[in-house]
């Protein structure tokens, strides 16, 4: 296949995963070192409170703009039309302008990226803003009366951004960046039981399956919470992770979700966990899902 072939290629390239990792790595660690404002700062960035990742929605009006501008280069360079030449050159400075913000969410996603995706990832990350510095030539041109010279800048930007968006697709579609790693599920929809009361020790997490689906089980102060086990970011073991009080962060990429209902405190998660309610019945620790109407 094409793309296997592409990520084998990118991967051989010396150092790129590599450095890659150094970069995201050095990025997230300074978010997690930055405190409560900053951490906060990137799960808007992530788009947590969106409930899915926020950077494809930005790329698309960048890359919405620059098509745009494209064509109506095209439109101009046929006819001559100082409209045509109006119009692309607005919409080359929208689709530049926009690009700032989505390579901050960029690089914030970035920062947490899976290390099997660090390669293509890195690349993607380079050809994007090397096609933003050539849009900037691009404008500087088009402004100073060098259209001509601004447009084959723009034109080689606009080849590198599809290429690069030819990688973002990938990482999404066949490497599962940026998608929801937490099952979805439905059942029990009653009471069951899935474990003896004394196997869970207070404050002593506990990974058990139910129906097929792995359920995270933790005892705080008598009362059992349970949630999915597999992070939503990456797929991470929730259960091998850091538990304070009635929060859990993942041991892979530190997002952080509430026990109680499996709702997102931190990103980089975008997606909540499976929510299941528990108690404590003749001995034995039961759970069922728990839906919106239930308590």
């Amino acid at each position: 296949m094409i793309s296997e072939y592409v990520e084998n290629s990118v991967r051989s390239i010396p150092g790129l995963q590599d450095g890659g990792l150094k970069v995201a790595r050095a990025v997230h660690t300074a978010v997690l070192n930055g405190g409560d404002p900053v951490r906060t700062m990137a799960d808007v960035l992530h788009g947590t409170w969106l409930g899915h990742p926020l950077h494809p929605v930005l790329t698309d009006i960048v890359i919405g703009a620059w098509s745009l501008g494209a064509l109506f280069d095209g439109v101009a360079s046929t006819n001559g039309s100082r409209d045509a030449e109006r119009m692309a050159d607005t919409l080359t400075a929208v689709g530049t302008l926009a690009a700032v913000p989505t390579a901050i969410t960029g690089l914030t996603d970035y920062s947490t990226i899976p290390q099997h995706a660090a390669s293509t990832g890195t690349l993607h990350g380079l050809l994007n803003s090397t096609s933003l510095v050539l849009y900037l030539l691009s404008l500087r041109d088009r402004k100073n009366g060098h259209r001509n010279r601004g447009i084959v800048f723009s034109t080689i930007g606009y080849g590198l951004a599809a290429v690069s968006a030819w990688l973002g697709g990938d990482l999404v579609y066949r490497q599962h960046v940026g998608v929801d790693h937490a099952e979805s599920v439905s059942k029990p929809a009653e009471w069951k039981a899935v474990l003896d009361e004394t196997e869970l020790r207070e404050q002593q997490p506990k990974r058990v399956e139910v129906e097929g689906h792995p359920v995270l089980l933790y005892r705080y102060g008598g009362t059992v919470y349970a949630i999915g086990a597999v992070c939503s970011h990456a797929g991470g073991p929730l259960e091998e992770g850091t538990f304070e009080e009635l929060s859990v962060q993942c041991p892979w990429h530190d997002s952080v979700f509430d026990l109680r209902n499996g709702s997102i405190e931190h990103g980089p998660a975008t997606y909540a966990e499976p929510n299941y309610a528990a108690r404590i019945q003749n001995g034995r620790v039961e759970v069922r899902v728990r839906h919106s109407s239930q308590s």
